[in-house]
């Protein structure tokens, strides 16, 4: 007797679809995995706005913004508790870098891409460029508003009103009033 086997190459059209599926699912897993390795787009704010970027705040720098918060409601005279009243959120500076540090904001800097008051194209001086990173509360609760802090370049005085990554508050700086 003899049996029925298919011979070697029968099916040659279910080996190449099978190789053409594995070859396209390892293209398409590849993608996913570069993804992450590309920069990020960086965020549009508006002509108002004075952030440039955002990052997530490390515990220590929140809980020095808390403090600077406190000494800043303290400090309020009666004029200022008014304007407080009026302002629930406080930007609060909790640490300064230069723009060096972060490179995708150097990258903007010297593209031309950053909104800088006092900026000038000295491409020496760029990666001194300081640039300050502000952490937004509910002064009446002590909370952040948002987890991610705002990167500045340019601030509005201290107890003035500006816009921060969406978000209009009262700029207190590092805690203290402007004295008048």
């Amino acid at each position: 007797m003899f049996s029925i086997s298919p011979a070697k190459d029968a099916y040659p059209f279910v080996r190449t679809l099978s190789r053409s599926i594995l070859v396209l699912s390892l293209f398409l897993s590849s993608c996913t995995l570069v993804q992450p390795l590309l920069p990020p787009t960086p965020k549009t704010y508006g002509s108002g706005d004075y952030a440039v970027g955002e990052a997530e705040p490390y515990p220590r720098e929140v809980r020095l913004a808390k403090e600077r918060l406190q000494n800043f409601i303290r400090r309020a005279n009666p004029s200022q508790k008014v304007l407080l009243d009026r302002n629930p959120y406080v930007a609060v500076q909790a640490n300064e870098l230069v723009a060096g540090e972060i490179w995708p904001l150097l990258r903007e800097l010297s593209g031309g891409r950053v909104r800088a008051k006092y900026y000038s194209q000295d491409f020496t001086n760029q990666p001194a460029y300081p640039v300050k990173f502000l952490l937004i509360f509910d002064w009446r609760t002590q909370r952040l508003v948002s987890e991610d802090g705002v990167l500045v370049i340019d601030t509005p005085g201290p107890g003035s009103v500006g816009q921060f990554a969406g978000i209009r508050a009262l700029y207190a700086g590092t805690g203290w009033w402007p004295v008048l």
